[in-house]
């Protein structure tokens, strides 16, 4: 689905406001494992994946690279409290695969408001998806078996399994690559 499409879905857009957007965003290709966010950075940028397959992950304390969350096409994803507040972030966003991405800046987004309110749907719309998937993420960690969380990742996320690697999978689950591995070979 396109960026247009996307919007379109959430709030009507005539002409002088496609042009604002099609101006705002600006669309770039990236290659496999390009960093877009750096730990400790200001998220400054919003993107929508239009091809390609994004991951956001963090380093803990060991120096094991724990993987958020997955965004493939026709998601946005930004580092959102760092996005929204301005504040450092303690995230990476990686391109697992080779991405097709259009971006718009924080003060362009603020700038895109401010001459066209209704972008504030837009902007809500956004923000509860990044609170849905916070929270349900919260839910699956807390209150979910490791075979319960990897039924909802394929129910969810069909073909994930295909695009990204298996210990970034296992990371996102909470478990081991063995225990993954397990948990498959039972499904298999």
């Amino acid at each position: 689905m396109s960026l247009i499409n996307t919007i379109k879905n959430i709030i009507p857009i005539n002409s002088d406001l496609m042009n604002a957007i099609e101006l705002a965003f600006f669309q770039k290709e990236y290659t496999k494992q390009h960093i877009l966010h750096h730990y400790g950075d200001i998220s400054t940028t919003l993107y929508y994946i239009e091809k390609g397959l994004c991951r956001i992950y963090y380093v803990n304390d060991t120096g094991k690279d724990i993987t958020y969350g997955f965004y493939k096409e026709g998601d946005f994803v930004a580092i959102a409290e760092s996005f929204f507040t301005q504040k450092p972030s303690g995230y990476c966003i990686e391109t697992l695969e080779d991405c097709s991405l259009f971006s718009i800046r924080y003060n362009d987004l603020i700038k895109l408001t401010d001459e066209f309110p209704i972008i504030e749907k837009v902007k809500s719309h956004v923000l509860q998806y990044f609170l849905l998937i916070a929270t349900s993420r919260i839910i699956a960690l807390q209150f979910q078996s490791a075979q319960q969380r990897y039924n909802a990742l394929l129910e969810q996320q069909p073909g994930i399994l295909q695009r990204a690697p298996l210990g970034q999978i296992a990371s996102y689950l909470g478990i081991t690559q063995e225990t993954l591995s397990r948990i498959r070979s039972k499904v298999l």
